[in-house]
This record gives C-alpha cells, sequence and structure tokens, in this order.
C-alpha cells in the first residue's frame, strides 16, 4: 500500500517539496524518499501476477471440494435407491468397495490435528462452548496458503537494497489487500461457497480467523519496509524516526493506513478465544467498529491516489454491505406479513437444568432441513446482536387450498397457501445473553413470557442421511436439539419408503434427568409415528446423579437409561456388530464427547462403511 497523498512543502529549504505521486506515476528520481513511498521500485506486474496466483491457490480446494461432493451425492444417491429396493442392496453397501477409501477417512479426512488420546479424556458434557476439531485437511489449507503468501512476498528481483525493500512493501501490501478480500468473505453467513460446496460455516469460520491473521502479518511486513527505508533514507542532516515523523505528519495517506493498521492490530488481540467466548457481545460490538475503521483506514490509505488496489477494496465494501442488507431482507420476509399486520411473537418458558424453551411464532410458513441453525433476535435483551442456535422442533401451518370435501380439479388446488408457523429453540444458562435470557422467562413461574423478536434462517442442514441404512445421533447435553430433527424426518421417510434407513440410535449423554423434560413433549410426538419402536432406540446416559435411579420414576419406556457414563468405543462397536447397510455417525457436544466418537469412529472405518458428520458451533 503506497503514499496516496500530496505531500506539504518541508519546513527545510533542502527537503524534497510537494510530490504528486497519482496511480502508477513514479516518484520523483529528487525524492529521497522515493523508496518509502509511491510505486518507486514496487514490481506490479509480478503483484498482479502473484495475485492472480492465490486466487487459483484459493479456488484449488473450492474445486476439488465441489468434485468430491458431486461423486458423494452420486453415490448416495445410487445407495440410497439401491437399498430401498432390495435388502441385499444394504448388505452390499455395509463394506466399502475400495480399501483406500477406508484408510483415507482414519488418517486424513477425519484425523484431527491433535491426537485422539488429548481428546479422549472426558465424555460428561460440560459448560464449555462446543468448539470444532481443526482436522488436517483443514490444516493442510492453512499451511500451503500461508507458505504460498510468504514465498510470494518474498520473491522480489535481486537489486540494491532500498529498491529490493520498496518491491517488498508493494508485494506485502497488496497480498494483504487482496487477502483482505478473503477474510471478510469467510465471515459472512451467506457466503456463496458455504451453499456451493456445502461446508459449514464453522469451517469458514476458521478460515476467516486464520486469515485474519494472515493479513495482519502481512500488513506488519508492508509498514516494517516503509519504515526500514524511511529510516535510513538520510537527506540534510536528517534521518532516523526524524524522517518517520516528518512522513506521518505531512501524509494523510500514511495517517490513514497507520489508523487501520492500528485496527488490525486491535481486532486480532480481542479476537482470541479467551476474550471471545466470554464476553461474546462485547466482542461483537468491538469487532464490527474495529472492522469499520480497519477498512476506512485502508480505503482512504489507497483512495487519495487511486492506487491499483482500491477496487479490491470496493469489493471488501460491497461486501460487507449487500449481505446485511440481504439478511434484512430475509428477516423482513420470515418474520413479517403483509397481509395480516403480524409480526413475529416469541414466548420464553424457564425449564429445568438452567435452560429456556424460546419458541418463534412466525406469521408465515417456515421450513427448514434436519440439522438446521437460526440466529435469533431479541432487541429486548440485545438490540441488535444475533446468536445462533440449532432448530429443536418446526411446526408449519400451511394448509391446502382446498374448501370441500371434492377433488381437487386444478393443481392450483393443490398449492399450499401461506400459513403460520412455530420454531423452538432450546437456550442452555451460560453467560451474558444466554443468562438474562433465563432470568426473564424466570419472572412468571406459571405464565410464560412473551416478546417480540425475530429470526433468520434456516442455515446448515447441509447433511443428509436418507441413504444410510444404520444412523447413530450422539448428543451432548442441549446438542440434542440438533439431533432431533433427523430422527423425525427420517422416521417419517422410513414410513414413506423415501429412505434406506432401517435402524436409528440416539444416544444422549445429560448431567442428570432434569434435561428430560426438555424435549419429552417432542420425543413422545415421535414415538406415536409408526414403526417408531421397530426402528428407533433412545439410549440415555446420566452422569451426575449421585442418587440411583429407581423404574418407579416413571420414566417413559422407550428410554433405555443407564446412569454411567457413556463408553462411545463399545457402544459403536456394538452397533458395527449389528450394522444394516452403510453408517452414518453424527456428534453435537461438548469437545470431549465429539473428540471420543470421532477416535472411535477412525477405529472401525477401515471394517466397514462408516462416514462421520460432526455439528459445532465455534463463533
Amino acid at each position: 500500500m503506497d503514499l496516496s497523498t500530496t505531500l506539504g512543502q518541508s519546513p527545510s529549504t533542502d527537503l524534497p517539496g510537494p510530490t504528486n505521486i497519482h496511480r502508477n506515476e513514479p516518484s520523483p528520481s529528487h525524492d529521497p524518499f522515493k523508496y518509502s513511498q509511491g510505486l518507486a521500485g514496487v514490481d506490479q506486474p509480478s503483484n498482479y501476477l502473484f495475485a492472480n496466483i492465490l486466487i487459483a491457490t484459493a479456488l484449488l480446494p473450492a474445486v476439488l471440494t465441489l468434485c468430491f461432493r458431486v461423486i458423494i451425492a452420486a453415490k448416495n444417491y445410487r445407495r440410497q435407491v439401491s437399498a430401498m429396493t432390495s435388502c441385499k442392496g444394504q448388505d452390499f453397501w455395509k463394506k466399502d468397495r475400495h480399501p483406500y477409501w477406508g484408510l483415507l477417512k482414519r488418517h486424513f479426512l477425519y484425523a484431527p490435528i491433535r491426537s485422539d488420546r488429548s481428546l479422549n479424556k472426558t465424555t460428561k458434557p460440560s459448560n464449555t462452548k462446543p468448539v470444532d476439531q481443526v482436522t488436517l485437511p483443514q490444516l493442510a489449507i492453512i499451511i500451503i496458503y500461508f507458505i504460498s503468501n510468504i514465498a510470494y512476498c518474498l520473491a522480489v528481483p535481486a537489486q540494491p537494497t532500498p529498491q529490493m525493500v520498496a518491491a517488498f512493501r508493494g508485494r506485502s501490501g497488496a497480498l494483504a489487500t487482496l487477502n483482505l478480500i478473503l477474510t471478510v468473505l469467510f465471515a459472512l453467513r451467506n457466503n456463496p461457497f458455504i451453499y456451493l460446496l456445502q461446508v459449514s460455516y464453522d469451517t469458514f469460520n476458521l478460515f476467516h480467523r486464520w486469515m485474519a491473521r494472515l493479513v495482519v502479518l502481512e500488513s506488519t511486513a508492508h509498514i516494517s519496509a516503509f519504515l526500514y527505508n524511511t529510516y535510513h533514507t538520510t537527506h540534510d542532516g536528517a534521518e532516523g524516526w526524524k524522517n518517520i515523523g516528518w512522513l506521518l505528519s505531512q501524509s494523510s495517506s500514511f495517517q490513514c493506513g497507520l489508523v487501520g493498521f492500528l485496527a488490525l492490530i486491535l481486532l486480532m488481540v480481542h479476537s482470541i478465544r479467551l476474550l471471545r467466548h466470554p464476553f461474546y457481545e462485547t466482542f461483537l460490538t468491538l469487532h464490527r467498529i474495529g472492522i469499520a475503521t480497519a477498512i476506512s483506514g485502508v480505503y482512504f490509505h489507497l483512495a487519495k491516489h487511486a492506487l491499483p488496489q482500491l477496487p479490491w477494496i470496493y469489493l471488501v465494501i460491497a461486501l460487507l454491505v449487500l449481505e446485511p442488507s440481504a439478511r434484512v431482507l430475509l428477516i423482513l420476509r420470515h418474520n413479517l406479513s403483509w397481509e395480516g399486520r403480524a409480526w413475529t411473537r416469541v414466548s420464553l418458558e424457564a425449564l429445568p437444568g438452567d435452560a429456556t424453551r424460546v419458541t418463534f411464532a412466525l406469521p408465515r410458513s417456515w421450513n427448514a432441513k434436519p440439522g438446521s441453525h437460526v440466529h435469533i433476535y431479541l432487541p429486548r435483551l440485545s438490540l441488535l446482536g444475533s446468536h445462533p442456535f440449532s432448530v429443536a422442533w418446526s411446526q408449519s401451518s400451511g394448509y391446502a387450498k382446498i374448501m370441500s370435501e371434492e377433488l381437487p380439479s386444478t393443481i392450483d388446488d393443490l398449492r399450499v397457501e401461506d400459513g403460520p408457523s412455530t420454531v423452538t429453540c432450546i437456550v442452555r444458562s451460560r453467560q451474558g445473553m444466554t443468562q438474562s435470557l433465563y432470568k426473564l422467562a424466570l419472572q412468571t413461574e406459571k405464565d410464560q413470557v412473551h416478546l417480540w423478536g425475530a429470526i433468520e434462517g434456516p442455515y446448515g442442514g447441509h447433511h443428509s442421511f436418507d441413504s444410510y441404512g444404520t444412523v447413530v445421533l450422539f448428543a451432548g447435553g442441549v446438542g440434542i436439539t440438533h439431533q432431533l430433527s433427523f430422527i423425525r424426518h427420517l422416521l417419517d421417510a422410513h414410513n414413506s419408503n423415501m429412505a434406506a434407513t432401517q435402524k436409528i440410535v440416539l444416544v444422549w449423554c445429560v448431567a442428570n434427568l432434569d434435561a428430560l423434560e426438555w424435549v419429552q413433549p417432542w420425543l413422545d410426538q415421535i414415538v406415536t409415528v409408526p414403526s417408531f419402536h421397530e426402528v428407533v432406540q433412545i439410549r440415555l446416559y446420566v452422569t451426575r446423579t449421585t442418587s440411583p435411579i429407581s423404574h418407579a420414576m416413571l420414566l417413559p419406556t422407550y428410554l433405555d437409561v443407564r446412569q454411567q457414563r457413556c463408553q462411545v468405543q463399545e457402544l459403536l462397536d456394538e452397533e458395527v456388530l449389528a450394522q444394516i447397510g452403510a453408517m452414518a455417525v453424527s456428534v453435537c457436544g461438548p469437545r470431549g464427547l465429539s473428540g471420543s466418537v470421532r477416535a472411535a469412529v477412525r477405529q472401525r472405518v477401515r471394517l466397514r462403511s462408516i462416514d462421520f458428520f460432526e455439528e459445532a458451533f465455534s463463533y
């Protein structure tokens, strides 16, 4: 990022007068600071070349992932059709046809960067926020991209030191600006690559954090190169920090660039996990202010002289404006009914175990895929803040346009009219907004608390288990909300012969039996679905209850309650021995449980066809 303003007249007659460095014009030859500013010594053709190579480097994993998704989708469709039509089809898909596929899943696709032993210390639910474990494919992408950036920054032509430093300054500044685009793109909830590649927002959020660190690193290199050349420039007896101070005082471009750089540093410091998770609402507010400051500083740093990287900043600004605008339109679409002049109403109900049942009564129809989540808005508790929660249960009241008992005569008679819907989430009280939400729900013991609110979404729901004969769902604590929708969907699909699923096992690890009240009304509804007892098994592991569980406690008969920690490997081995068709293993819960399930799956992927799915929010 180069000097982009007109330098004022030096107080000394020997210092250079005002210089105009517009666009691609080099600094005047008599300017002693020409290698500290402008495009003198900057290798612009190579900057564009390496920028294009970096774009290709970033797109390569996306293309490979897209091809992988297409192949897997075709395989799943073929498996679903064959498994639904014959029992032999289930047996055929019980094992992977290619031995290398199990090796690839065990040692690369499902392999975490930390050992399974360190992740497998505990499987009990904890109060820590679920965090996605970085896998080897993610680590490989990050390392390759980092090494590429470092190599391209250092690939400057051999020439005298001032010119080399100037070329390094231009290269690092150009790549930092380019990576700023990806940093912002990966942070967006409606990132188009999420839908195209069927990759979770959690993964892109991981890439966002590492891309931001790379931007800070390259910005530091950019400023260091400027400081080096300026410090070592001698003119009229002035050198060192005096030269640096004079340039900063005369150039609004440098001043804006410095403000943007300091904002980037503060963004990186306050985004570390120890500060981000405990004070998430404060983090969001400071993050938004920091982003606005950083982007403004970089923009004016470039715009003063319309440097070649300025269009890249226009793209960053466009992303930051258009995506939130689209989200506002989606919120209005789902939460506002113009015909009925109604807005979404929210009811709160305090539950045992410091949890709150939050039910959104939407004035319009709303549908979501299994495993979806939403961002909820409760202005009474947080004016502009939104928080992600899994959809535990949803029900739409859309109705067919048939006003009599006569058979429909036209296609229009079958059209489903827009009707009200309900969306329910279970929110566990932690800190900040969730704690305030629970306290508000406790205000009245008998009646529910009602207030205004909105939901944004649905998001997620990329995974389909319809082609698997056996589905094993692990949940830890409030993670049950993610898995519940899969049971409902798969059971309906099984009864309508639209899925290959013949066996569903839900394993729920909770601290005490109070958690059962969170979802028991919905479990009671699922039990009434035909084929429930033939297809579904529910195992409840209670880990912290000291008194023995008595059968006289009137527990539902469909629950297999065990007062012990879940031995994940033993349980999974038991299901592998009785496996029907291909197996899907999904987990949503604390890090200990997720690590245990991942380790157990990796131990058996070479024996049977087992696919692993993990859901975790690492905001």
